[in-house]
């Protein structure tokens, strides 16, 4: 039985929707509610006694996962969570045992383990010694890279799986072609299972580097097949708070403007270096490989610092720093701080420190998260790296996010970072005061991020002003 309280009129048909068809992509914007309907779907197919679910997602999603079923289904499944820092092998025990409680007590089960994981040796030989009657992927986009060992083995399981479902809220984060691999284990049918054959369909290739597509054709095709099994869900369908961006320019002192400068010209003399002698057409495609080293330089130096040749990092200005200082002193409730670099994080982990507030954060090394994967009632400022906060994790116990740096986020994953705040469960207006670096490779970043380009052509835009073209 669907819980009335918990159902909003989109939510009945992409229900329906996921029931009729083995194989769906329910491509819905974060908030939407994905997490419920995919419980009412697994009710539908896998309720049974000997029911078995298996699903993949991000390890920041698994409390997710552990608080959504205790919500919307709750004593109806055992739900396994393969999360803590048990080794593959404990874990695999733990799937192992899962199953013989199943044999001998008949109710259905839930196993969720993150993409990280779920192909190591000891773990993948028990979920691919299951059949299962429901293969869900959350943050499916994860499963993009068809080389990829995450990408191969969720189509292997997913050929020994009855229904499927890949849930994300941006199916085709990069470009079209992200899209192959995810239809590759939902429905090979549709795009086919060699990438080769796809591409030579809709990609032109540069005749100069093999791997690298030109552009994208026969699109109008392309669209057509994805929505054979596509079910979308648009942010229009919400309902919430304002959302007020905030823009705060940091002028770099003299001196850090001075090495920022010194450190631009070396890096177009640089890349003018590497383009000698390359065909003038294929310029600007090498320009996006070889420039991408020396964009982050500058990005650091936006920041007040540089990673030297030994890898040590060398603080050049403090202008971005003080600035986080003012406005953490001025904030007396939860905020959440956004960074790219791991040194961005520390400055604000510094701040705390100095100010007397309680640090945590979100992180490739640091979960700081409640079981059900929400910002604690026992922090105040949650540092986030922008990969790390872009799937999954709740932190609508905030209002206040200010954006350090946001990096090289593409325009679709920058959106889902920012979203963990600006959701449902958010109750009040939502404030983002990005800290931008004056006339800086930064400006430009934020600017063409806002219209939506890609991050190469933004370093492009930013070379071809400097004639290096």
């Amino acid at each position: 039985m669907i819980e009335q309280k918990q159902l909003w009129s989109h939510q009945p048909p992409a229900i329906e929707y996921l029931n009729a068809h083995n194989a769906s992509l329910l491509d819905a914007h974060m908030g939407t509610g994905k997490s419920f309907i995919q419980i009412q779907n697994v009710r539908h197919v896998a309720s049974g006694p000997r029911g078995r679910t298996l699903i993949l997602c991000p390890s920041a999603v698994l409390g997710v996962w552990r608080r959504e079923f205790s919500i919307h289904a709750p004593e109806e499944f055992d739900v396994i969570i393969l999360d803590g820092k048990a080794n593959s092998s404990k874990k695999a025990e733990r799937v192992n045992d899962a199953l013989k409680v199943q044999q001998a007590h008949l109710r259905p089960l839930v196993v969720v383990v993150n993409y990280e994981s779920f192909w190591l040796p000891p773990i993948w030989r028990v979920l691919n010694s299951v059949l299962w009657d429901k293969l869900v992927a959350d943050e499916s986009h994860r499963t993009k890279s068809f080389r990829a060992k995450c990408s191969v083995h969720t189509w292997k399981i997913g050929k020994r799986s009855g229904s499927r479902t890949a849930l994300t809220g941006t199916p085709m984060p990069n470009e079209p072609g992200d899209i192959f691999a995810q239809y590759r284990w939902l429905d090979q049918r549709i795009f086919g299972i060699f990438w080769g054959a796809f591409k030579t369909q809709y990609a032109v290739m540069n005749k100069w580097i093999p791997q690298k597509v030109d552009t994208w054709v026969n699109l109008e095709e392309m669209n057509r097949k994805i929505n054979l099994i596509r079910y979308h869900i648009p942010r229009s369908v919400l309902v919430l708070p304002e959302k007020q961006d905030i823009r705060i320019e940091v002028n770099l002192s003299p001196a850090g403007m001075k090495i920022y400068q010194q450190m631009k010209k070396e890096s177009i003399a640089f890349i003018k270096k590497q383009m000698d002698g390359i065909d003038p057409d294929q310029v600007k495609t090498a320009v996006g490989s070889n420039g991408a080293v020396q964009f982050l330089r500058l990005l650091q130096l936006a920041q007040g610092y540089v990673t030297d040749d030994e890898g040590d990092e060398v603080n050049t200005d403090t202008e971005k720093r003080r600035t986080l200082m003012d406005l953490l002193q001025d904030l007396d409730e939860p905020v959440c701080v956004y960074g790219w670099f791991k040194h961005d994080l520390a400055c604000v982990e510094r701040c705390c420190e100095i100010l007397g507030r309680r640090y945590g954060e979100i992180s490739g090394r640091r979960k700081d998260l409640t079981p059900h994967a929400k910002m604690p009632e026992d922090i105040d400022v949650m540092g986030v790296q922008c990969k790390s906060g872009s799937a999954g994790i709740d932190l609508t116990r905030s209002r206040i996010g200010i954006i350090m740096n946001s990096g090289l986020l593409s325009p679709g994953d920058f959106d889902q970072m920012i979203s963990r705040q600006h959701r449902p469960g958010q109750t009040k207006d939502v404030i983002y005061y990005h800290l931008v670096s004056a006339k800086t490779v930064e400006t430009k970043l934020i600017d063409e991020r806002g219209r939506k380009r890609d991050i190469v052509d933004v370093l492009l835009s930013e070379l071809e002003e400097e004639d290096v073209f």
